[in-house]
């Protein structure tokens, strides 16, 4: 198991990877989002990231109106996309998520559905011509394991990204189902707490999800790659004390 760290958009990228290397995490989440990881210095960042050791994941911009009812905006976030795989690909980064996008004025689930499966089978095309693996976050419109299986189910590159946070956010704790469903397939975790009703990104232990019993889960299904602890605090020491959390829990579970 790996746990990683994602970088603070709203800060220097190069600096964040110093923060990240510094405290001994095993990879970064990189993710590009302005105002701090958008046109940045690339030749820069491979060299910080090279120096450091640092392995990477590519996170992409979870707000983008992908799934727009307007065609020239849906291919203005097709060149979005397109421009991640480009930086990712420079940075020597094999891996890359794409969320769901739930931004579509007066249509219905189904239409949002075919709206996702559109874009990814483009973006998994881009994906595929730079060795890149595409993996889909679990998350509204996709948040139920069997709307997220009939998209799966169409695009079959496509592996699956647990966002543990989100499968919180429904009326009952959906992570068994999705690891039921999908163990084969899920290749990277997103962990961060909430009380059930908000994605808040809080430490573990602050909001309600079991966290022993999120490691059990992840160790009965032989889960044992990726963990990014997405937890948003402009206190860093929420992050470190997380890890502490998750590595005790790691080790004392059967």
């Amino acid at each position: 198991m790996k746990i990683g760290c994602m970088n603070d958009p709203t800060l220097p990228l190069t600096k964040e990877l110093e923060w990240i290397s510094s405290h001994s995490f095993d990879f970064v989440d990189l993710t590009l989002e302005p105002p701090g990881a958008y046109g940045v210095n690339l030749r820069e960042v491979k060299r910080k990231l090279k120096d450091t050791g640092l392995e990477a994941v590519g996170h992409t911009n979870p707000f983008l109106p992908a799934i727009h009812p307007l065609e020239s905006i849906r291919k203005t976030c097709l060149k979005e996309f397109e421009r991640c795989v480009k930086v990712f690909r420079r940075l020597n980064i094999t891996l890359m998520n794409i969320h769901p996008y739930d931004y579509g004025l007066h249509m219905t689930l189904e239409e949002k559905v075919k709206a996702n499966v559109e874009l990814l089978n483009h973006v998994h095309d881009m994906c595929v011509e730079s060795n890149i693996t595409l993996m889909l976050e679990n998350g509204k419109p996709l948040d139920d394991p069997e709307v997220f299986q009939s998209v799966l189910d169409r695009v079959p590159g496509v592996m699956v990204h647990l966002d543990l946070g989100h499968a919180n956010l429904a009326s009952k704790n959906l992570a068994e189902a999705f690891f039921k469903r999908f163990k084969d397939r899920i290749i990277h975790v997103h962990a961060s707490d909430n009380k059930g009703d908000r994605d808040d990104h809080l430490p573990l232990g602050c909001g309600n999800i079991d966290w022993g019993g999120m490691v059990r889960l992840m160790k009965s299904h032989g889960y044992d790659g990726t963990i990014t602890l997405e937890i948003f605090s402009k206190e860093r020491d929420y992050v470190l004390t997380s890890r502490r959390i998750l590595e005790r829990l790691w080790r004392g579970t059967v």
